[in-house]
């Protein structure tokens, strides 16, 4: 079913209802079925209201059925055609739906724009007995896209989490991507080979668990906008997370956050970049100093972390065809802090 192709169609109210969500079926299809039905308006665990409305991909993958949600914004001005698709996949602390002033943004300059929910995080499904690779991210992406009969090459951003796997998609679908957009990505460093020590899942869970609105924002503050005035606007994208913990689901994402976290520890794309063959645009914030493992790093190892101020240009000049741009003053999430000059940016480069 394609997209309503008005700018109607795409700001128009979630359908809401009390039906059970629709898994795939016992004999799945090998790619899975999109559905388009009426949804409770508490998602796994997720009650926030999206921009536009919510649909479902459900596939069966791990020995388990799935369900990954996901917005389909329409182009406002190429109506009938998908000649031009983004792809925007959220960060670890991130939901679809915080991209949704970019994707207003790339709408009305032609693009459709898919934005996901990668399994395990916001309104798709959290099972617990999952590999969360990089690698298998990207593939529920393909999948995702497959069944969406996406052909023509996409533009694919990714911001943290969302950069690491959007840059593993690229490695592992290059004639699918047409031009790459890491902000801020994840794994520019090897935080194991820096000094991080392993730390239990488990125990990674108990720190999950624990969440709330008030620890979340002040990770946020001192993490993602250090140095820099904490703006009244920022706290609709730290409730939308607290909710989660806070929900019925709430157990079930701290374990994933820590099942995504050790994955994320073993899997840092630094040294893959070299091989990545796609235009690709790196963007990072001067101040951004996040990283995995720094929470529970000794204070000489946590010193050596985070520094995007020169991980970021070190990382572009390993990826043969990329552009570099340093967002001065801003921290993790220069969509959020600057959004007027992250685009203005943006589109200076997309072609």
């Amino acid at each position: 079913m394609k997209p309503n192709c008005s700018l109607a169609g795409a700001y128009s109210a979630l359908l809401l209802g009390a039906v059970t969500v629709v898994r795939a079926q016992a004999n799945p299809d090998p790619i899975g079925t999109i559905y388009d039905g009426p949804l409770p308006a508490n998602l796994y665990g997720s009650n926030f209201t999206y921009p536009w409305p919510i649909r479902q991909f459900n596939f069966y993958n791990q020995r388990q059925n799935l369900s990954m949600a996901f917005m389909d914004v329409p182009s406002a001005s190429d109506c009938g055609t998908d000649s031009k698709t983004a792809v925007l996949l959220h960060g670890g602390n991130f939901c679809g739906a915080t991209w949704a002033d970019t994707a207003r943004n790339l709408s009305a300059a032609g693009f459709r724009v898919i934005l996901p929910d990668d399994i395990g995080f916001c309104k798709s499904s959290k099972p617990q007995g999952y590999s969360y690779s990089v690698d298998q991210q990207a593939m529920n992406i393909n999948s995702l896209l497959t069944a969406l009969n996406i052909t023509n090459p996409v533009t694919v951003m990714g911001h943290s989490m969302g950069g690491m796997i959007a840059a593993r998609y690229g490695l592992m679908y290059p004639d699918t991507v047409h031009q790459l957009i890491l902000v801020d990505p994840l794994g520019l460093e090897d935080w194991v080979a820096k000094g991080v020590p392993f730390l239990p899942i488990d125990q990674i869970y108990e720190t999950q668990v624990v969440q709330t609105f008030d620890s979340l924002k002040a990770y946020e503050q001192a993490t993602y906008f250090p140095n820099a005035t904490w703006e009244p606007a920022y706290d609709v994208w730290v409730k939308m997370l607290a909710d989660i913990y806070a929900n019925d689901y709430g157990s079930e994402y701290a374990y994933v956050m820590a099942l995504v976290t050790d994955a994320l520890l073993s899997q840092p794309i630094l040294y893959h970049l070299p091989m990545l063959k796609t235009r690709t645009y790196l963007m990072v914030g001067e101040n951004d100093i996040t990283a995995l493992g720094k929470a529970w790093s000794s204070p000489t190892v946590a010193a050596t972390l985070g520094h995007y101020d020169v991980i970021g240009p070190a990382a572009a000049a390993a990826i043969p065809n990329s552009t570099f741009y340093m967002f001065p003053g801003l921290g993790h999430a220069p969509f959020m802090q600057d959004p007027v000059a992250f685009h203005q940016v943006l589109f200076s480069w997309l072609d």
